[in-house]
């Protein structure tokens, strides 16, 4: 049943979170969009940390390696949902910006004791803005908007493997193979407004993928003792050279609402070409201190606490666009992002049911923080991203089967030391995620005939 509320809870969110305008930045009218972190709830509230985050409850596609190391037997399904508001700034100017979406879907299921499988699906790049301007000419007023909407989404099929399994070290593989989709879209516009009838010209262009990557990742697990543990865990993601689809179009109408006006002065239909998609790797180490029940009072409790980190690197100024023989590049800058993570929880076994243990006793408490250089320039400084995270995880023990529902926020700014003239970002947001494991009772019940 409290199963049932969770799902229906989130279908309201996420149809919600549809209809609202995915207006992100105008730094996402470059390249391939914006390629920020868009990551789930779990993983947002410790600051985006996730190439060295393993949880049996949780799934994690940020890193494929641990979609085998989820509790054994067990299927488990996770999405999410998240909104964003912003306040854009530059010159004494302010407006607001807003966004929400879906933040993933996935599928992981372990089998055969060392093996996990996965499907999922997951924002790689989003971009949405607005910006209006305009100015006299000949004592004539002249218009022009700019405008940009879409995404690009990736797919993906995973596969792990325990190479190791023992008492005191494991490491564990995994590979993601990803089918990249989706289209992004650039609207100029430049008019004039004359008796309410507005003439002028369209400018649009269209950026769509159609095409397949993949992606490596490993886990090794040292245990010193049965009190202090070690994580360290990578990521990487070959340069990719990706098949695209590109358009543009470009008219003169004399009535904006009426399209037989329309004089078409350019179509190019659709023109296939490429995207070369820079390398990315990201290292993470976790601590983990899990200190022993105190032998001496019945009612000790069983803490924990979890310490992550992650480095992650993306040659962004590689990236290049290749159509019709002619190359576009330049458009980003080397990017680098450092991110830390603390998560505390004071009794860590869900499934206790011992009078001394109450529901707060097995919240998981998480903090976080991060730093990025994004692939972002700006007369000639890069742009920074920093902020701040914090969330929680509730568990859910439902026939010996351990869900749970995260929920995280976060602020932070981009360009925030950024000379005059750059356009600076302020904003806060929140993560709402779910992660449903099915009982053992009813999905793996043996019946025996006699």
């Amino acid at each position: 049943m409290f199963k049932s509320l969770l799902v229906a809870l989130f279908i309201v969110i996420s149809g919600n979170a549809l209809v609202q305008i995915s207006t992100n930045s105008p730094y996402s009218a470059r390249g391939i969009g914006d390629p920020s972190f868009y990551g789930d709830a779990y993983a947002s509230g410790l600051g985006g940390a996730a190439t060295a985050l393993s949880d049996s409850s949780i799934t994690n596609l940020f890193n494929p390696s641990t979609y085998s190391l989820t509790a054994k037997q067990l299927p488990l399904f996770s999405m999410g949902v998240t909104h964003f508001e912003k306040r854009l700034a530059n010159n004494g100017v302010e407006s607001d910006a807003r966004y929400s979406g879906i933040t993933h879907f996935a599928l992981v299921v372990p089998f055969a004791k060392r093996f996990g499988i996965a499907a999922g699906l997951k924002p790689f790049s989003r971009r949405g803005y607005e910006i209006n301007d305009a100015e006299v000419i000949d004592s004539d007023s002249i218009f022009y908007d700019y405008t940009g909407d879409g995404e690009i989404q990736e797919f993906l099929l995973g596969f792990s493997a325990n190479l190791i399994d023992g008492r005191r070290q494991s490491l564990s593989i995994g590979v993601n193979g990803k089918y990249y989709f989706g289209k992004l879209n650039n609207e100029r516009r430049a008019y004039r407004n004359e008796n309410t009838i507005e003439s002028g010209g369209l400018d649009v262009q269209s950026l769509r993928a159609k095409d397949f990557g993949f992606e490596f990742g490993l886990n090794y697990d040292f245990r010193l003792n049965p009190v202090h543990s070690f994580r360290v865990a990578g990521v990487f993601r070959p340069e990719l050279d990706l098949n695209f689809v590109k358009s543009q179009t470009r008219v003169h109408y004399s009535n904006y609402l009426i399209q037989s006006t329309y004089d078409t002065l350019l179509n190019t239909g659709d023109v296939s070409g490429n995207v070369f998609l820079p390398a990315k790797t990201s290292v993470g180490l976790t601590y983990t201190f899990t200190p022993k029940n105190d032998s001496t009072s019945r009612s000790s409790k069983l803490p924990s606490l979890m310490v992550t980190m992650e480095y992650a690197m993306q040659d962004w100024s590689n990236y290049k666009e290749s159509f019709n023989g002619e190359n576009l590049s330049g458009q980003y800058v080397n990017s680098t992002s450092l991110r830390v993570g603390v998560e505390f929880v004071r009794h860590r076994i869900s499934v206790d049911r011992s009078a001394y243990i109450n529901f707060f006793d097995k919240l998981k408490y998480r903090v976080g923080a991060y730093s990025v250089n994004t692939p972002y320039e700006v007369n000639g400084e890069q742009l920074v991203d920093e902020g701040f995270t914090a969330g929680i995880g509730i568990p859910v023990v439902m026939a010996r089967a351990v869900s749970t529902v995260n929920i995280s926020g976060s602020y932070g700014m981009m360009g925030r030391n950024a000379g005059p003239g750059v356009l600076k970002e302020s904003y806060y947001g929140f993560n709402f995620g779910i992660n449903i494991a099915p009982g053992y009772d009813r999905w793996f019940r043996k019946y025996k005939l006699d």
